[in-house]
Parts: C-alpha cells; structure tokens; sequence
C-alpha cells in the first residue's frame, strides 16, 4: 500500500521538502502518494505549517515549538497510527519534513521513527559568497567563475544544499552591485548594459531570490564603500573612485555620489520583492574620513535610500574596521526605522576562525570590541563571521571544533553565524584533474558536502550527534565508512586551529594551513610564502595559551614554570597522535568506490601535513636551543627532524597523496603564482639548509 503524504500543497517550501521524502519513501522500498490535508481516505504523514492547518486534523501545536521549529508527532487518523509534522511555519515544516526524510533512510520503517521537538538554537544562519563580477578581490580564480556563478542550476543545487542543511540566508558580496541589477532613473549611464542585457540580469536576480525564498532562505545584497561604476565614472565624474581600482584607500564622495548611491539602494529594493535585505562593509574607501564621518555618510546615503523605499528590508551592518563602538551603536540603536534585529557582523578572529574558538581577534584588533555587546545591545545582534582563507581544496571535516565554538560564543546578545571565504567561490571546481572517476560532484560546495553539513546542521541544533553524520557518510559510499572516515576527518582536520593557534596572523592572506603558506601583498616571492623554520623561530603564538619556540627554549634553559602553556613540543605529540589515529581510521574501512578515495586521500594529505608540522615543530625547539646554547648536538637534532624520513619525508607524502588529484591551481594568497604542494619542495630543502649552515 502506498504511504500517503498530506500537505499544503501550494508551499513550496514544503513542496520542496516533501521532494526530499519522496526519495527516501522510494530508497526504501516503498511508494507514495500525495494530498491536500482535507481530502477523504487515509494519512500516513500529515505535515502542518500553522495552527490552522494542525486544527484540520484535530491537533495542536505544542507550545514549545517556535519559529522554524517542529515536532514530529505520532497521531491516530481514523483510527490507525499516522505521523504528523507539526509547526507554526512553512520553514519549520520543511525542516521537520527533512528530519523525517533522514529518520526514514535510517529506520526504514515509519513506525520506528521517534517523536521529537526541535528548534533552532540560532536564528541567522548564513553562508557568505562572493560574487565574481566587481569583486573586492581580483584573480583568475575568480575570473573563471563567472560562467558558473551565472547559471541558476548552480544556484538551484546550492540552494537546495542550503535548504537541506537548514541554512536561512544567503548573503551576496561584491564591491558595487547596482549597475547589474538596476538602471538608475538619474544615472542611466552608470550601467553599462543595454536593456538587452540588463533586462537578463534582472530576470537572473529575480529567480535567485525567488528560488531563496521557496526554500526559507533571505537573500542579502552587501557591499563595501564609496565605489561607482566604471560607466559612472566615465560619464559622471572622471574623479571618482571605480571598482576596478584597489579596495583600500582614501575616500572620494561628492553629493552625487551619495545621490547615486541612495537613490539606488532605494530602486534596488523597490525592483526586487523577493529580496529581503542589504549590507554594508565601511572603511575600504573611507581610510582618510573619521569614524564618525564614515557613519554619517552610511546614515546620509543607506539609511536614507531604505527609508525612501516602498517597503521595509533587513539590513547587516558590518562593525568598522577602527573600534569605537559607541558611535555605530547609538547609529543603530537610534534609527528608528529598521527592522528588528539588525544583524552587526563581526570577524571571529580576523581572516582565520579555523584557529581557535576563543574570541583573540577581530577585524583592526580587539581592544573595546566588547563595546558591542556591553552594554546589552538593544535592537541589533552580534552575528560572528566565520572566515575560511585556510583550505579551499583539501575537505574539512571536524564537528568537535564548531561544538565547542558554539557552546563558547553563543550568548544573548548573539543571533547568529556567516560561514564563508573571501578567496573563494565555491562554485566551479578548479582543482581537481578533469575526467577522473574519482571527480562524482559537478561543483565545488558539493565535494565539500560534509563541511557544510556540519555547520548547517549544528547551527541548527548544536546538539545533533555525529551518528546523523555517520549516517550520511554510510548512504554515500557503504556501512563501514560513516563512523571511520568522520572520526579520521575529525582526527586530522585539527591541523588548521593547531598551525593557527601557533603563527600569528591578521588579514587574509597571512595564512594560509592546507599549503603551509604565510604571505602577504608579496604573495609567492619566490618562494617566500612558504612558512620556513626561521618563519616558525621568529613569529609570536596567536593564542597566548601556546608558547613560541624561543619563548619555550628561554624557559627550559631557565627552569621555568611552562604550567598550563601549550609547549611546541606537547602541540608535536598532539598532532603526530593525531595524525597516526586518523590514518588507522581509515585502515579499518571496507569499501573502496571513487568518491570515498577521494575522500580518505584528503585524509591522509592533513595527516601528512600535520605530521610535517610535528616534525617541523620539534627541529624548532632543538634549533631554538642551538642558538641560546651554540651546542653542535641541538643544531644536529635540528636538521635530523627536517630530514628524511622525518619532514623531508612527510612533504613527499603529501605531495605523492595529492598531485595524481590535484592540479596546479590559481589561489588568491600567491598572486599569479599556481598553487600546488609540490611547488614549494625547494622550501622544505632550504630549511635542511638554513639549519645545516649551507644557505
């Protein structure tokens, strides 16, 4: 007999999720059917998106239950045993749905599958995407995109990820969007498309946010100021500043500027009803204006383009780079207008939250951060912005990390998280060798499937347990993978927080884990992002909880006290343990399919980068000593860890586990220098080198 499923069937959203169930009835084994909540005949599921709809079937929502929350109840319908999802909307629907999807795959049986309440522990939970046209940064890698970024069946099956791991907004980054979305009614010249072409990208941004939207996703425009187009700056004034000069300087604003600008953010949002909000980034072209004239002009031109608009939208403030939060406070708190919460995006961490859960840094430092949220905000919400410049090719996977962020970071004043990169798009795979079997995704979010599943799931609901992991891991690639390939994953993926926790960093390309790499706005150099030993001796520790290695050789030499400090060589054991625990996690898997050797050969190249960092940490510590003490054996215990088969040998097993998969790539940290791990094998022999005496 067919499984009968009941619903509104006009929501798309829960249209959507009942897509989802559909395929887990059929994976079974089982058929279905679908219908409207009052039609005659039996129900096996019934799925309600308000209290109207649960009193159709004589039930109640539970009081507990709260926005984007549901219950999954058992229930008599006509005197046989029924399930029902039960929520207060169509987005709380749709996750129940989506819980009942999985439950099913997992029991297989309707009948075994548990009541549960759950509701969402955050209520912003965001991924932040680049866009490749007028982008803050510029390089192949994003040049390359564009195609991509452009098909709505890409952004179909990103959002469709989005909607399944319970992300809610999709927050869309580029220096000056208007003149791809709008032609302004005073400055037509300032978009350089013809109707043509600008009536295509309308309909592109209209069915984006329409496509958001039926999956309870809201859809933010954010940029970054003062800029103007190109064909502004052509046809209005030649002074101004465009967005294809560099993104940092002094600023240029004129009372047509801020004409321009106010009067499109004011078009935008009346010409797109589906979009929910906009955003913005001061102090890149504001350097030379002082805080308070920054947040004047903000108030002068967004405020006011927002008030003029027909409807109300949501609006991200992202806290200024100088740290005076009284100023942007009493902006926010007074305005009198917007919507509340508003949303005040603050870097955990700077570029690099894959360092420590511990809040150490924030974008232009830390010092009176707390100003933010001390006092109490009272119409606005600290969302923290998870920056990932750290790994782009290699899959992370570690939910111990983001438990303990969250149980670190959540408090009243914070509504929520961003997840996402500034150098990266995740959207065509450019990494990877073409036509390997190995290659099963089309694009890049969906080879990092598992990353955003863990993020998205416990954003959701922090306490969800690895097993629902495990068992995602087991449907794609066999019973034996789940538990093994996520405790490697989790095993090896603390690399990133323990290179992060040791160097010292700030902005994005400062640091770079998968590759080993620490550059700046020299980018390659000849080599010379590669973090050296002499990088390693000279660099103070990011979390002051670790110790450096001279700090720790001055201490040994000196019997001091290192109590409750992380010594480099305690950070070496831990991450060698690591290492050799994720590789006899692996060992232990009985299936062997393309996509899961792809999978557990990213495993074994972060065991093989942590085991090259252990090594590299214990030649430090003799090294360090060499120099306070000139003793011979400490410089030749030195170079004995950089050789073979020490880290000498790790790098060639890193490159030998990568390069049959990988191809030389473009990444944003070097300029127009191709990544690739075998490309800095010069750099592993100059530290033998340096410390044999022969450089």
């Amino acid at each position: 007999m067919a499984i009968t499923i009941a619903f509104r069937t006009s929501s798309p959203q829960v249209s959507f999720a009942v897509g989802k169930l559909k395929e887990a009835i059929q994976a079974v084994g089982e058929i279905y059917e679908t219908g409207e909540l009052n039609q005659p005949g039996p129900i096996h599921i019934a799925i309600t998106s308000s209290e109207e709809e649960a009193v159709l079937l004589g039930l109640a929502v539970d009081a507990s239950v709260l926005a984007e929350g549901f219950e999954i109840r058992r229930y008599l319908h006509q005197g046989k045993q029924a399930l029902a999802v039960l929520a207060r909307d169509e987005s709380g629907a749709m996750y129940g749905v989506l819980e009942l999807a999985e439950q099913l795959r997992d029991h297989v049986e309707l009948s075994l599958i548990p009541e549960c309440i759950t509701n969402p522990r955050l209520a912003f939970r965001a991924l932040k995407f680049n866009l490749p046209w007028s982008s803050y940064r510029m390089n192949e890698c994003f040049d390359l995109q564009h195609e991509t970024v452009r098909d709505l069946g890409f952004w179909q099956s990103f959002l469709d990820m989005m909607a399944q791991n319970r992300y809610n907004v999709l927050t869309l980054w580029n220096l000056h969007p208007f003149p791809y979305m709008i032609r302004s009614v005073h400055y037509p010249k300032a978009t350089p498309f013809s109707d043509e072409e600008l009536a295509e990208w309308k309909q592109y941004w209209s069915s984006l946010f329409r496509m958001a939207k039926e999956r309870g996703i809201e859809t933010y425009m954010i940029n970054w100021n003062i800029f103007v187009s190109e064909a502004f700056k052509e046809h209005y004034d030649p002074l101004a500043v465009d967005d294809l000069q560099f993104y940092y300087g002094d600023a240029y604003s004129t009372e047509q500027i801020k004409q321009y600008t106010r009067e499109s953010v004011t078009q935008m949002i009346d010409e797109y009803p589906d979009l929910a909000g906009l955003g913005i980034s001061l102090g890149e072209r504001m350097d030379d204006m002082a805080p308070e004239a920054r947040q004047t002009w903000i108030e002068e031109v967004y405020y006011e383009g927002m008030k003029n608009a027909s409807r109300p939208v949501k609006f991200i403030h992202r806290a200024p780079f100088s740290v005076d939060p009284l100023i942007t406070r009493t902006s926010i708190e007074q305005n009198g207008f917007l919507p509340e919460p508003v949303w005040v995006e603050v870097k955990f961490n700077w570029s690099h939250a894959y360092s420590s859960s511990k809040l150490l840094l924030t974008h232009g430092g830390s010092k009176g951060m707390e100003g933010y949220w001390n006092p109490p905000p009272t119409n606005y919400k600290i969302t923290w912005m998870i920056r990932n410049e750290d790994f782009f090719t290699l899959r992370w996977a570690q939910p111990d990390f983001i438990r303990e962020h969250l149980a670190e970071n959540i408090h009243d004043y914070v509504g929520g998280y961003y997840v996402g990169s500034e150098c990266f798009i995740p959207a065509k795979d450019y990494s990877h060798v073409e036509d390997s079997p190995q290659m099963s995704w089309t694009y890049a979010f969906e080879k990092h499937w598992l990353y955003y599943m863990l993020w998205g799931r416990l954003l959701y609901d922090p306490s969800t347990p690895d097993t629902v992991f495990q068992n995602a891991i087991s449907q794609r690639y066999g019973e034996s993978a789940g538990k093994h390939l996520l405790g490697a994953f989790s095993s090896v993926c603390k690399m990133p927080m323990a290179l992060g926790s040791f160097f010292s960093f700030t902005w994005d390309f400062t640091l770079y884990a998968e590759g080993f790499i620490a550059t700046n706005r020299d980018e390659y150099n000849s080599g010379e992002a590669f973090i050296s030993l002499k990088d390693l001796l000279e660099s103070k520790t990011f979390d002051p909880a670790y110790l450096s290695l001279r700090d720790y050789a001055d201490r040994w030499l000196n019997d001091q006290s290192m109590e409750g400090l992380v010594t480099p060589l305690q950070l070496a054991d831990t991450l060698e343990a690591d290492a050799r625990q994720g590789l006899q996690a692996l060992s232990v898997i009985a299936d062997s399919t393309p996509g899961l050797n792809s999978e557990t050969a990213d495993v074994e190249a972060w065991a093989h980068l942590s085991l090259y960092f252990a090594a590299k940490l214990r030649a430090g510590v003799c090294y360090a000593l060499y120099e306070k003490t000139g003793k011979e054996n400490d410089r030749r215990n030195a170079q004995h860890w950089l050789e073979e088969p020490y880290a000498a040998k790790h790098w060639e097993d890193l490159i030998d586990a990568t390069k049959s998969r990988y191809k030389e790539q473009p990444l944003m940290h070097l300029g127009d220098t191709p990544f690739s791990w075998e490309l800095f094998r010069p750099q592993v022999a100059k530290d033998i080198a340096f410390v044999s005496g022969s450089q």
